[in-house]
């Protein structure tokens, strides 16, 4: 009932899932649509002042010509005198547009019918109202200077007014008052049809930044859909060979496909390096298997009781049993050399210290050979490899030279710095190999003289351990061999600058503070 729950739970939670696709494009129509609205505030907003700004001004400059015209009378104004004045020139709102106009059949008209949004109101100085453009249902207030305000009120909304007293020019006494008033009717019309249009543009931008959302989430999603279809044919078939086609993109989609591909070539090579591994245990316990196991029978049917035939199968069955044991190690070192990788990544070795070290011990070990070291490094060099594993490489190769030597023993070490890289060199002079043998010496079990060789001791796994050592480390590890002259084998592995300690050393300390927390 518990897993019935369980699954029922995750297929609920897959249906509410939401697509990720319906994720970025929701995501990417609202970042654009905002950005578009902010776009269209700030314009809006400006667009406004402007406006307003410039009927303000047109108010002023209505106010300036008014005061100036009036101010030309002596006494206070009188109802006649602003009409006289007003019939006697044409008052402009500005230098380009007049907004009074004289009619040839009537009396003249203050204002033109495109200026009504524009009221003009004349005092005496009593504050009594003497002559007014249209009929407008707003109060006067008498002002000592010229001041434009903002009235929220208005007929249409807000309205601008400007109040201000008279002064005769020619007596500077003070004659009467005049108020503009801007109704802003046009500006409100003009301010609706702006923001109907605006409002328009917005959802038409909306579903355009949907359309291009969902573009760009399916243009985004692409390398995440085929990594999908490539997991499900893993999935299906662990050795399938299926991988994503990254193409010439360097973003971090491509950085997943590459890195998901790296994934999938690992996992078959682990895979396969343990088909591998069992099909060459296998094998080769087979032998030693089948003869410990006839040994047994004989004891068993009637040898146990014959002591030198007990005494032959008990040494036999021991022997075998002993190249078991080696076989099995070798088969565990070989698996190990194949995970450097994974486990030995931020190791570091300094290669002068460690191969004087493994030549003085050859030379204790093997007193009737002659080794000689060629050593041009000038200083201590350092590289990225697991010390007992560059120990066991040249271990390998030394035991090798020792064993394949004739006539002549001498074995030559030498090591080098090319710059980037260490070489090693290792030079015997025995058998040596044709070059058919030299293109398959570091294949697994592989023996140039199999009889002499399982004479020798050897399982043929040495020298594939060494190569899988060298190349997990990022080498190259090869050798150069003339028939019955001798053998050299010659390895270059990759020098570790003093950027690269650092982070070593970084790491280990990192490493280390887990550790200890």
């Amino acid at each position: 009932m518990k897993y019935q729950a369980a699954v029922d739970t995750k297929g609920i939670n897959k249906k509410k899932r939401i697509s990720l696709r319906w994720k970025w494009t929701i995501g990417a129509a609202i970042a654009l649509f905002l950005t578009y609205t902010i776009f269209s505030t700030i314009l809006f907003i400006t667009f406004q002042q402007i406006m307003i700004d410039n009927e303000q001004q047109a108010v002023r400059n209505v106010m300036v010509n008014l005061t100036e015209r009036f101010g030309q009378n002596f006494y206070e104004l009188t109802e006649e005198d602003v009409e006289d004045t007003l019939d006697q020139q044409e008052l402009y709102l500005t230098p380009e547009m007049p907004i009074m106009e004289e009619s040839q059949n009537q009396r003249s008209t203050p204002l033109r019918a495109s200026q009504g949004s524009i009221v003009i109101r004349v005092y005496n100085s009593s504050e009594q109202l003497l002559y007014q453009t249209n009929d407008v249902d707003m109060e006067f207030i008498p002002k000592e200077t010229l001041q434009i305000e903002s009235i929220e009120n208005g007929p249409s909304g807000e309205a601008l007014s400007a109040t201000t007293p008279v002064y005769s020019f020619l007596n500077n006494d003070r004659i009467g008052y005049v108020q503009v008033i801007n109704t802003l009717s046009s500006y409100h019309q003009l301010f609706r049809s702006v923001l109907g249009a605006i409002l328009l543009t917005g959802v038409i931008a909306l579903l355009f930044s949907g359309v291009i959302g969902y573009i760009i989430a399916i243009s985004f999603l692409q390398p995440i859909r085929r990594l999908t279809e490539a997991m499900h044919i893993i999935e299906k078939d662990p050795e399938s060979s299926e991988r994503i086609d990254v193409g010439d993109g360097n973003d971090e989609l491509t950085e997943l496909a590459n890195a998901y591909n790296s994934m999938l070539d690992r996992m078959q090579r682990n895979i396969e390096q343990q088909k591998q591994f069992v099909e060459d245990v296998s094998h080769e316990l087979r032998t030693p298997v089948a003869v410990v196991e006839g040994h047994m029978k004989l004891l068993n049917r009637w040898g146990k009781d014959d002591p030198v035939v007990l005494d032959e199968s008990l040494s036999a069955s021991l022997q075998e049993i002993e190249r078991m044991k080696s076989l099995v190690q070798e088969m565990l070192d070989l698996s190990r050399a194949e995970q450097v990788e994974i486990h030995y990544k931020n190791e570091r070795t300094a290669v002068r210290e460690l191969i004087r070290q493994t030549y003085n011990n050859f030379k204790l070990l093997h007193p009737d050979f002659t080794f000689i070291l060629d050593d041009d490094l000038e200083k201590e060099v350092y590289i990225n490899i697991y010390r007992n594993h560059l120990e066991q490489i040249l271990v390998i190769l030394l035991d090798n030279a020792v064993k394949y030597s004739t006539d002549r023993h001498v074995v030559h070490l030498s090591v080098s710095d090319d710059g980037p890289r260490i070489q090693i060199a290792i030079q015997d002079f025995g058998e040596g190999m044709t070059e058919e043998d030299t293109e398959k010496i570091f294949h697994r079990f592989y023996r140039v003289d199999k009889a002499r060789s399982r004479h020798k001791g050897g399982n043929g796994l040495g020298l594939s351990i060494a190569k899988q050592l060298v190349e997990g480390y990022r080498g190259k590890i090869w050798v150069e061999s003339v028939l019955d002259q001798g053998s050299i084998f010659r390895i270059e592995l990759p020098k570790l600058n003093e950027e690269d300690l650092k982070k070593i050393e970084e790491s280990e300390r990192s490493s280390k503070a887990s550790k200890n927390k």
